[in-house]
């Protein structure tokens, strides 16, 4: 059974807590998807094993792994034992961005997005779950008490200090257990990740690089050439690999048709989607979805 920590019904707090266990929704039915579009969250497993396969990646994840859960399209949970529980902490973007820009560069972001499981010696469980405890009792105790307004802005204040705490302690974690010397970041990575922000929002209707350029008042040239210096990949290729990821998912894990996926893809008919998607994986769609059903 799901259950959702009531923390936002009186402190409205830009963070939330969620527990997860073998019989949640989602979790029990095996091969099918778990849409987690515009979410940011920690997931700390407390107990037993699930194996997933997010954007073409598996990840098997057991007692004492923290994964990150960074914006993507489908979940997919390919096994799970009867005893697993795991503790998700989703937060707002507004929240989590400045937070981690204050001291890590881009480099630094993507290394989290492409190394999202690890796993924490007994010590860094521990800190992490003692903070986590914590922050879920105060908000428990402050949430069934009765205060002014102004004790509230207070009280509301006080936790989201604690939410920032916990914020740094798991970055911490996640760079002494893979090194790489976060630095503060400048311009280009701040344009860089608002465009990685928007992208997750807005692939399924815009694949044109001169509306993520336009959204920061940068020219189409100059700004695939910044992505393109802090990414590795130009802005172009971002899109389309979230397009094709999208897809590719849709067409193996979903009953959706293809003119549907077409539609959701907001492409103008299925006929462009299919010289779309042929032209970039090589094979028509309906091919792909017989292929990759006929793997399972």
């Amino acid at each position: 059974m799901r259950k959702k920590n009531k923390m936002n019904d009186n402190l409205e707090l830009p963070f939330e807590f969620v527990k997860f266990t073998a019989d949640s929704p989602g979790i029990q039915e095996m091969n099918t998807m778990i849409s987690s579009n515009d979410m940011i969250a920690v997931v700390l497993c407390t107990q037993g094993k699930v194996d997933i396969h997010i954007d073409s990646n598996e990840y098997s994840i057991s007692k004492g792994d923290l994964y990150f859960y960074v914006p993507s399209f489908f979940t997919i949970v390919k096994d799970v034992s009867p005893d697993f529980e795991a503790i998700i902490i989703r937060t707002e973007y507004d929240f989590i961005i400045p937070l981690i820009n204050k001291v890590t560069d881009i480099k630094s972001q993507l290394s989290i997005r492409d190394n999202p499981c690890m796993s924490l010696n007994d010590e860094q469980y521990n800190d992490i779950q003692t903070i986590i405890n914590s922050l879920a009792e105060r908000i428990e105790i402050e949430n069934t008490s009765n205060f002014d307004t102004k004790r509230k802005r207070i009280m509301r204040e006080l936790i989201i200090s604690l939410g920032t705490t916990l914020c740094y302690e798991v970055l911490n974690t996640f760079f002494t257990n893979a090194p790489i010397l976060p630095s503060i970041q400048d311009r280009k990575d701040t344009i860089v990740q608002q465009f990685l922000i928007s992208l997750y929002k807005n692939f399924h209707n815009e694949r044109d690089v001169a509306f993520y350029a336009n959204q920061q008042s940068l020219s189409p040239s100059y700004f695939s050439t910044i992505v393109k210096c802090k990414t590795g990949k130009p802005a172009l290729q971002w899109i389309i690999e979230l397009v094709l990821v999208d897809a590719k998912q849709m067409l193996q894990y979903s009953d959706a048709s293809i003119k549907e996926i077409a539609i959701r893809l907001n492409f103008p008919s299925q006929s462009f989607f299919g010289k779309y998607f042929k032209q970039y994986v090589g094979i028509s769609p309906k091919n792909y979805r017989k292929k990759m059903r006929n793997e399972r």
